[in-house]
């Protein structure tokens, strides 16, 4: 029995696995971003092993340069008063051989200690300046010559590439919140890798973050209906997503004049920025991976596609620049929650105007959906609050220890000379001489 396919049965087969390709796109970007997440976390963690091994590396040749000038200035005293002692007592023995006068040669002592004393002046002279020198001309190593750094920066390509995937995939308003998961993997990586403490405030954290992560995830719609650039344009031009975006236009322009006022007294105006410029990078992001994962190459051939990168960098790159702003008026405790929460919220309600992420949902996924949002939001509070800038005072102490040592190096050289200098009566007697 022979079967034939004709067209109508090869469409129905392309349709089919059409639809269990959008079944699973949901499921494929979930886990891509929490795959890229991770990643991210480790690139982060091992750049600042990169940083810390290169500091070490530099403090230790910093000490070592000081230490070997300080031998140097003490080796070139003990020389010095070496060589007067063979002079004096070669002098010593010309005297008992053939008996002088004493003022035969009057010049002679004066000379003799005006060099010894020129010496003794310009040997010292060079201990006390030689670790001066050594840190002058020995500046940091820069990180871009460390593997570490580059290995970082590599997986960070990776991780960010697999967020950017994961947009085409699956809702944005599920792939933002998942950002909590770099927050979780760091506090597992960053205790093993770094030897950095882990609270129990730490535990109750990544605990609460991932039943948040879990909710959402589970709260999410399982097909993503893949767009177009007419559904994209489409949904730009929607009455909706106008009225939103000149409602953010408006938050923007106060929020950027208020910053240079009154951004010192209140964390939320550039954190606000941040949210807002935060929310167009996400949705710019979605729509570009929506056009590749669709079209694939022929995504370059639409004009919407440069409108939308267009956004995406010039929003990323306000971005950055806020987030920066933030970090130098406020602790990066306060910073990275309130950052975390407000980019969140800003990307689901532009993901919901925008690409309509909720609009079949059910009350109950709505719900679910909210819930997991506050648990991450609590466990990135825990995970962040109740930290202190150890950091910072050890580097103060370690500033402080090294001056104290340096000054108690040259210090003990100068003592050391004058003492030997002192303990041999010719020398005192031809300096007082002098």
């Amino acid at each position: 029995m022979h079967y034939m396919i004709t067209p109508s049965h090869s469409v129905t087969i392309q349709g089919d696995t059409a639809a269990k390709v959008r079944e699973w796109s949901s499921f494929i970007g979930i886990v891509t971003a929490i795959v890229g997440n991770i990643l991210i976390s480790f690139a982060l963690n091992i750049q600042r092993y990169a940083h810390i091994r290169l500091s070490r590396e530099d403090h230790g040749d910093a000490e070592g340069d000081h230490t070997s000038g300080v031998h140097k200035g003490l080796r070139s005293e003990q020389e010095e008063i070496a060589e007067e002692r063979s002079k004096i007592n070669l002098s010593s023995v010309a005297e008992d051989s053939v008996p002088t006068n004493p003022y035969e040669y009057p010049n002679h002592d004066t000379q003799s200690s005006k060099r010894s004393s020129f010496s003794s002046e310009s040997s010292s002279q060079s201990t006390v300046k030689q670790p001066e020198k050594t840190n002058g001309s020995s500046g940091t190593r820069s990180y871009l010559s460390s593997p570490y750094w580059w290995a970082g920066i590599v997986l960070m390509v990776i991780g960010e590439g697999g967020n950017f995937l994961a947009y085409g995939f699956a809702p944005a308003s599920i792939v933002s919140p998942l950002g909590v998961v770099a927050l979780v993997s760091n506090c597992i990586i960053a205790p093993c890798l770094l030897k950095e403490r882990f609270r129990r405030r730490d535990l109750g954290g990544v605990l609460v973050a991932i039943a948040g992560a879990v909710i959402i995830v589970l709260s999410a719609k399982n097909s993503e209906t893949k767009m177009g650039p007419n559904d994209i344009w489409s949904a730009i031009t929607r009455w909706e997503f106008e009225l939103y975006l000149a409602i953010t236009a408006v938050l923007i322009v106060i929020l950027i004049w208020a910053s240079g006022k009154y951004g010192q007294k209140s964390i939320l105006i550039d954190l606000g920025l941040v949210g807002l410029f935060g929310g167009y990078t996400a949705l710019s992001t979605k729509g570009v991976a929506s056009l590749l994962s669709d079209t694939l190459w022929r995504t370059l051939t639409f004009p919407i596609t440069y409108l939308l990168l267009a956004v995406l960098i010039g929003s990323a790159v306000m971005q950055i620049r806020y987030v920066n702003r933030a970090l130098q008026r406020f602790d990066s405790t306060q910073v990275i929650p309130i950052q975390f929460v407000l980019f969140t919220i800003s990307v689901i309600i532009g993901s919901a105007i925008l690409y309509r992420d909720f609009r079949s949902a059910t009350a109950g996924r709505v719900g679910e959906f909210i819930g997991g949002c506050l648990l991450t939001f609590l466990g990135v509070y825990l995970i962040t609050s109740g930290r202190t800038r150890e950091d910072d005072g050890d580097e103060d102490h370690l500033d402080d220890e090294e001056e104290a040592i340096g000054l108690v190096d040259e210090e003990q050289v100068q003592d050391d000379a004058a003492a030997e200098h002192n303990d041999h009566p010719s020398l005192r007697r031809k300096s007082s001489l002098s």
